[in-house]
Formats: C-alpha cells, sequence, structure tokens
C-alpha cells in the first residue's frame, strides 16, 4: 500500500534536561589558563631571546678583552726588556736613572692585571647569564609541560560537553496528515501516522540537538560519520481524526532522548579516540543495547544515481534521494524505484549510523505509449506534466483544401521515436518556479512591453504588459503569455539543467501530429469548430475573445493532449529550417486560425498576450 505523505507540522518545545553550563564554564575555565599559559610561554620566549643576545654580547666584549689581554702582555714583556736594559747600564754606571724604565713596567703590569680582572668578571657574569638562559629554559619547558596537559583536558573536557549538551531530552509535537487506503482500517491508518510523525520528530529533534552543540560546525560536518543517535523514550497521541479534505490526521507528541556515547564525541570532534575511552568497551556495550530496545533511533542515509526516485522503507514511501532519516534498530527493507528503471533493494540491519548506495540500471523499454510522467524540479515544484506520444510518421499542411498557402504543399515527416508530449500548455504557475530559481527576466520586461489585439483587430503594443500583468486577470493555472521564442528556449534549457532529462519546444511537425492524434482533419474531432469544445473568438463561452482559459478547460484529444485548439499560440520550430512557428490559433483569433495546420512565422523576440508555449521531452 502506498500513501501519500502530505503537511507535517513539527512544533519543538526543547525542556534541555543537561549539565551543559557547568560543561560550558569547565571548557571555558580551561581555554583561560591555556590562554594565560600561551602568554606566558610567548612572554619567556621573548625573554629568552633577550637573554640570547646579552650572552652573545657578553661573549664578544670577553672575546674583545682576550684580544686586549695579549696586546698588554706583548706591552709588559716590552716594558720589561726596557726595564732589563737600564739594570744593565747601572752596573757600567751608578748614577744611570731607571725609574722611568721601572714606572713604565709598572704601568703595564698594572693595565695586563686590570685586564685579566675584567675578564676574570666577565667570565663570572657570563656564566651567571647562561645560568639565567638556563633556568627560563626550564621554566618553559615547565610551561609547555602544562600547556600539554591543559590542553590534555581541554579535550577531555570537550567530549564530556558534547556528550552532555547531546545527551538531553526534549519533546516534539509533530502533526501527521495522511491519505489513507480504502482497505486500512481507522487503526491501521492511525499507526502508519504515528509511525510517520515518530520518525519525523526524530529527525527534527536530531537537527535540534546538533544545532544546539557549542561546537556545532565542526560537528555537523561529521555527523554522518560519528553514529550518533536519538531514543524515543514514549509517544503519546494528543488528538486524531478526519479533517475536512478526507485526510487523516495524527497529532502525536514524542519525547526523545540524544545518544552520543563511546567514540562518538571523538568522531564529532575530530580528536583522537584515546579521549573517548574511559577503560571500558562503550561501544560494544551501546551496540548490545541498542539490539534489545526498540527506542534506539540511528541515522540512514540513502543515496543513488539517479533523480527523483522514489524510496521505500519497510513498504512506506519518504520521498526521493539523497535522503537522510532516523530508524529505529533493527532489520529493515530499503527498496529505491524509478520509472523507466530497474529497482534496487538492500536490506540493512541498523545497529549504528549508516549510509546505503543504490545502483538504478536504465530498463529497455522506459515508456509505454500514453503513459503520463512529471519530473521533479526543486521543493515542491514541479515540470510539465507530459504523455508519451508514439513514434510514427506525421502529415504536415493543409490536408483538406480550407488552409491557407503557407501550409501547403503537405509534407510527410517520419517521427522516429516516441517522445513526451505537454499535455498543457506551459502554465503561469510552472513559469514562475523558473524565475524564481533563476531570476529571469524575459523580453517583455525588458523592453517594449507586449503585444495585443485591439477592438479594431490590430495588434498594439504596451510598455507595461508582461507575463505578470498581461492585460487581463490570471490564476497560476492560466497558461502563461507574454514569452517570445527566445524566453521559452531559455525555459527549456533549464528544464534540461535542472531535471537532467532534455527538453525541447517541438518542432512544427511533431505538434501538428501530437495535436491531430492521428486524424487527418481539421480539429481532432472533425472539420468543424463546434460550439464549446474549444476557445477561439468565435467558439462561444465566456473565455471566447476575453483571455485565456484555464489549461484543461476543454476535452482532451485522443492521446490525452489538452488544448491544442484555440486559448493560446504555441512556439514550435519548423523542422526544416529552424525557424520559430507558431501553431495552434488563441482566444482572440479566428477559429479557422485554430486549425491543426494552420501556423503563423513570427520573429523570435515577438512576444503577444495570446502566445504561450508547450514543452516536450525525450525519452
Amino acid at each position: 500500500m502506498r500513501m501519500a505523505r502530505l503537511a507535517l507540522a513539527v512544533v519543538t518545545t526543547l525542556a534541555w534536561v543537561s549539565a551543559a553550563n557547568a560543561d560550558e564554564a569547565s571548557v571555558n575555565e580551561i581555554q583561560s589558563q591555556i590562554e594565560r599559559l600561551q602568554a606566558q610561554y610567548q612572554s619567556s620566549e621573548q625573554q629568552e631571546q633577550a637573554l640570547r643576545n646579552e650572552e652573545r654580547e657578553m661573549r664578544t666584549q670577553l672575546e674583545a678583552l682576550r684580544t686586549r689581554s695579549e696586546e698588554l702582555e706583548q706591552a709588559r714583556r716590552v716594558a720589561l726588556a726596557e726595564m732589563n736594559e737600564r739594570y744593565q747600564l747601572v752596573v757600567t754606571d751608578p748614577n744611570t736613572d731607571i725609574s722611568s724604565a721601572v714606572a713604565a713596567y709598572q704601568e703595564a703590569v698594572d693595565a695586563h692585571q686590570q685586564n685579566l680582572n675584567r675578564i676574570r668578571e666577565q667570565v663570572t657574569s657570563l656564566s651567571q647569564k647562561q645560568e639565567e638562559i638556563q633556568q627560563n629554559s626550564m621554566s618553559r619547558h615547565a610551561l609547555v609541560n602544562r600547556l600539554e596537559s591543559y590542553e590534555e583536558q581541554l579535550e577531555f573536557a570537550r567530549v564530556e560537553r558534547i556528550r552532555n549538551e547531546f545527551n538531553r531530552v526534549g519533546s516534539i509535537d509533530a502533526q501527521q496528515s495522511l491519505t489513507c487506503a480504502r482497505t486500512d482500517t481507522i487503526q491501521a491508518c492511525e499507526e502508519r501516522g504515528k509511525q510517520l510523525a515518530r520518525q519525523r520528530a526524530s529527525r527534527e529533534f536530531t537537527n535540534n540537538l546538533f544545532a544546539s552543540l557549542s561546537e556545532s560546525e565542526i560537528a555537523v560536518q561529521n555527523r554522518e560519520a560519528s553514529g550518533a543517535s536519538v531514543r524515543v523514550l514514549g509517544a503519546r497521541v494528543v488528538n486524531s481524526g478526519f479533517s475536512g479534505q478526507g485526510e487523516y490526521s495524527v497529532n502525536l507528541r514524542v519525547e526523545l532522548e540524544g545518544q552520543l556515547n563511546g567514540n562518538q564525541a571523538c568522531t564529532l570532534l575530530q580528536i583522537d579516540s584515546r579521549y573517548c575511552s574511559d577503560g571500558t568497551n562503550r561501544t560494544a556495550e551501546n551496540a548490545e543495547a541498542a539490539a534489545g530496545d526498540d527506542g534506539v533511533l540511528y541515522q540512514l542515509t540513502v543515496r543513488s544515481n539517479v533523480y527523483d526516485d522514489e524510496v521505500f522503507i519497510n513498504g512506506v514511501s519518504y520521498g526521493s534521494t539523497p535522503l537522510q532519516l532516523m530508524l529505529p534498530a533493527g532489520e529493515h527493507d530499503i527498496v529505491v524505484s524509478k520509472h523507466g528503471f530497474e529497482g534496487d533493494s538492500q536490506r540493512v540491519s541498523l545497529r549504528e549510523a549508516k549510509t546505503l548506495r543504490f545502483e538504478l540500471a536504465r530498463s529497455n523499454n522506459v515508456f509505454t505509449t500514453g503513459e503520463r510522467i512529471q519530473d521533479a524540479l526543486y521543493g515542491e515544484a514541479k515540470g510539465p506534466d507530459l504523455v508519451i506520444v508514439p513514434a510514427g510518421r506525421a502529415q504536415v499542411g493543409d490536408q483538406t483544401g480550407e488552409g491557407r498557402a503557407n501550409e501547403q504543399p503537405v509534407r510527410s515527416v517520419l517521427i522516429g521515436e516516441m517522445f513526451g508530449m505537454g499535455v498543457f500548455p506551459v502554465t503561469v504557475e510552472q513559469f514562475r518556479d523558473f524565475v524564481a530559481a533563476t531570476e529571469y527576466v524575459t523580453e517583455a520586461e525588458m523592453a517594449r512591453g507586449c503585444a495585443a489585439i485591439n477592438g479594431e483587430g490590430r495588434s498594439e503594443w504596451s510598455a507595461d504588459r508582461n507575463w505578470r500583468n498581461p492585460g487581463f486577470e490570471q490564476n497560476g493555472n492560466a497558461p502563461v503569455v507574454c514569452v517570445s521564442y527566445n524566453d521559452a528556449l531559455e525555459y527549456v534549457a533549464w528544464l534540461s539543467s535542472t531535471t537532467g532529462n532534455e527538453y525541447r519546444l517541438p518542432t512544427e511537425a511533431q505538434w501538428e501530429y501530437s495535436a491531430k492524434a492521428s486524424t487527418d482533419t481539421n480539429y481532432w474531432w472533425g472539420n468543424s469548430i463546434g460550439v464549446g469544445r474549444a476557445n477561439c473568438r468565435t467558439c462561444g463561452g465566456q473565455f471566447a475573445n476575453v483571455k485565456p482559459s484555464p489549461v484543461g478547460s476543454f476535452p482532451a484529444n485522443s492521446w490525452g493532449i489538452y488544448d491544442t485548439v484555440g486559448n493560446v499560440w504555441e512556439w514550435t520550430a519548423d523542422e526544416r529550417s529552424g525557424a520559430p512557428v507558431l501553431k495552434g490559433g488563441a482566444f482572440n483569433f479566428a477559429a479557422s486560425l485554430a486549425r491543426a495546420a494552420a501556423r503563423l512565422e513570427m520573429p523570435a523576440d515577438f512576444r503577444g498576450n495570446y502566445v504561450g508555449m508547450r514543452v516536450i521531452r525525450t525519452p
């Protein structure tokens, strides 16, 4: 059974129960100590550098004193030699004056001795300076040791803080609306709603936990690898019942608790696992506990090689990949499917956070004629609704002899492969999605505005007209108008880049082939326009010659394609020349121009409030 998951309103009332504030204070105190010690260490480094500079200067001075000592020793020897010569003269001449020689020698001896004393003093000072440097180095090494100790304490404190911040208790009110199958009992439908609400509530709770962490940024980066989980402590139905739209609504209050154990905190913080070790195998204990506790939820990430797929977990649709959700511990069957591809399935035993990768291979027969397909774009936005048109041969041109000269001669064009044709013209809402995603500005908005047919049947331009304001009231389901051929090309290019599929404007042959739906008459129902079958100037009805009708207001042809007769002209390209061609007629044009073969050749920058577009997609 497949059930539509509609609105999920999640209101968080998180009354955390933890010692997070104390942990924060502890971490902050340690960080303050580290900053203080780092400042001391930096000061010590600067001081040691100054001491070493002083030591180098003292060594230079000592070297100069020793050089001076050699010079003074040489001077002493010279003075001694001169004094000895004077003494020799005294032997031969007792009256010889030797006092000056003795004085010179004494002066040389004193100078040398004083220099030796300065050398001894310098050596002593240098030794003291070296000891001071050594003491400073020892002090700096002690600071390093204290710093490392505090940094170790900080890592332990960070682990304790993130554990306490994550392992909190809180409650979430989750409202889940769903469509029940006719075969479901009310109890079965409510149980399914409760299951979906619990799952989404646990994911929201986990997101809130991560957002509230002091180190949220780094933790979020490592969330998937950590295996962090939450436990459902209890859930009770606040109210439930059918709404006015026939949907069953369950309002569930879920109480949950974060589960961050073992090495998970270290993984979140990207630090060594030893900071999470307390001498026991906590990971094994947690896994053993989880095996017997259905309340524990683990994160499961599902990825695939395709876009716009659908993920079923235990038979319930959870949307498309990439998908990240919280599931109870235990066995789960995961199936990923997409139309046109062979589905892939895996059974997972969930005891920790896991990521599963699915590879979907394209089926041999991707589409079948008449099948309706629609690509997802972004968020809730969907691409144009398409129907598969079969391959065949198109007779392009006037086959009844009632047409204009530019519809002749009739040419036979091979449509070599099936393609997806827009079920409706592109709507205002669909074009608005394109503009919102790209900030595109149409040619009408840039200059001159948009053309319209006045009361005299003539085309006139108004700078105020564009796709947002075409000159008449419109809703999101109206066909978009005031778009040029160039605007239309930009739109299909965006569809292609967003979906990964090839979107184009139809060729004239593809458009006429799809509009006729295997007929050879002016209109898919016959050669006469009749009354009330389409929207043209003379077709009758509330929209005739007033404005475009909402798409799908009139019956579809036998291939399931709407609005190919009248309403708005649609851009195509002549497959022979590539020139822009308008097809289909419009609400304010004659019925004869709404024939499938009718064509208007217009420049690529033309836009009118009666001109829109329809797209095709290749298989």
